[in-house]
């Protein structure tokens, strides 16, 4: 799967005139993933733990579907955040993060981060879900730009 990614980008970028070297590649897929567990770390331990700083990891111009709601503005998320979820315990399973191509972006450095587990609400028994985040670069810090909730 690794080889066909770096294949997959090889194709991609030779319809462009600047191309990659594998080397190149190899280093956008591990920052990448680096982004997305470290990022992932930082949200849930925030979600679970420091809720009402949550707004601090996401982009003022961010959207969020949570189980199909649509909530738009980092403002509008925190208080969804705040007023409507109960306390929560996060336990992620697995996580797959990668870079977004550069032509889908406009350039702009971006890292969609796809992660699965299991989340419980108060006294309620854990749930699957599953969580996709688009993050990209702002003042050097990362921002969620959509966030994509869907539990079980």
């Amino acid at each position: 799967a690794y080889n066909c990614l770096i294949h997959f980008y090889k194709r991609e970028l030779i319809q462009r005139s600047e191309i990659m070297t594998d080397e190149e590649m190899v280093e956008k897929i591990n920052q990448a993933v680096s982004t997305g567990e470290t990022f992932s770390q930082l949200y849930y331990k925030k979600l679970d733990q420091d809720r009402h700083t949550i707004d601090k990891m996401y982009h003022e111009n961010a959207n969020m579907a949570w189980n199909g709601n649509p909530v738009d503005g980092v403002t509008n998320i925190q208080k969804f955040l705040l007023e409507k979820l109960p306390k929560s315990s996060t336990f992620v399973q697995s996580l797959d993060a990668q870079p977004v191509h550069d032509s889908a972006v406009a350039g702009q450095t971006t890292v969609l981060v796809t992660v699965a587990g299991t989340v419980k609400y108060g006294a309620s028994q854990p749930v699957n879900f599953q969580q996709n985040f688009l993050l990209t670069a702002k003042d050097s810090k990362w921002k969620v730009v959509t966030d994509t909730f869907r539990s079980q």
